[in-house]
């Protein structure tokens, strides 16, 4: 009966922690270039011979980790002419305050300074540096290879950041990623297209994420079910079966 608290306990605590992730989804549904995310459960069973003091010490239903889904969302037409989506790999680069970061978020301006920055304000870099644009010239060109021109004049290059397969980032805020560990270097990109006055859309599956959401709080339900039947056993146990006539 112990044992039974203790899988159930486990069992509502890991399906609270991927609801909060199905929801964080759905409250995304919108964001551009957001990747939605979900949660890895290992559920396993290991009997030690010579620990009899703790029985349930290696009988676990927890989180494992949380994954990210880097999958490509769809394009949707802005006509902004700073408005950039890459088809294809990789990730805008951009300067924070906290340092490089790399992001799909291709819905940029220019601050007083005419710096192309994002909508946190991070300088967008170029394979030569920032990329300034002089407000007072042509329009802005993109090319398909990240090509900025201001008529026939090339004002910088995008730099499209790309990493080893698969990918180990960490979603920070604002669509933000850096890499996991340092030794996971960022590299140029090779396999990717800009598309000027597109942006590109999360990429979650609204309809799925609610099916989880049902099914997950289902089965949430049916563990506490099982707790509540698990605590009632042991309560007639104590203070019944084991009552002294």
């Amino acid at each position: 009966m112990i044992q039974g608290l203790h899988i159930a306990t486990q069992g509502m605590t890991t399906l609270m922690q991927k609801q909060d992730q199905i929801a964080n989804n759905l409250a995304n549904v919108n964001t551009t270039g957001f990747k939605q995310s979900g949660l890895f459960a290992r559920a396993y069973q290991k009997y030690l011979d010579d620990d009899q003091q703790r029985v349930f010490a290696n009988r676990e239903v927890k989180a494992d980790e949380a994954y990210i889904d880097y999958r490509e969302g769809p394009s949707r037409k802005t006509g902004n002419t700073l408005d950039l989506a890459i088809r294809g790999s990789g990730f805008f680069t951009v300067m924070s305050p906290n340092g490089v970061r790399y992001t799909r978020n291709g819905n940029f301006s220019l601050n007083p300074d005419g710096f192309l920055i994002n909508t946190d304000g991070a300088k967008v870099m170029g394979r030569e540096g920032y990329i300034r644009i002089d407000k007072a010239k042509e329009p802005v060109t993109v090319t398909a290879t990240g090509k900025v021109l201001q008529g026939d004049e090339e004002v910088g290059v995008l730099k499209i950041s790309d990493f080893k397969k698969p990918y180990r980032l960490i979603r920070e805020g604002g669509g933000a990623f850096r890499p996991r560990l340092p030794d996971n270097p960022p590299i140029e990109s090779s396999g990717f297209q800009i598309k000027q006055g597109f942006l590109e859309g999360s990429n979650v599956n609204a309809i799925r994420n609610m099916a989880r959401m049902i099914t997950t709080y289902r089965n949430f339900e049916a563990d506490q079910r099982a707790l509540m039947a698990q605590n009632e056993t042991l309560d007639k146990a104590v203070n019944q079966v084991g009552r002294v006539q």
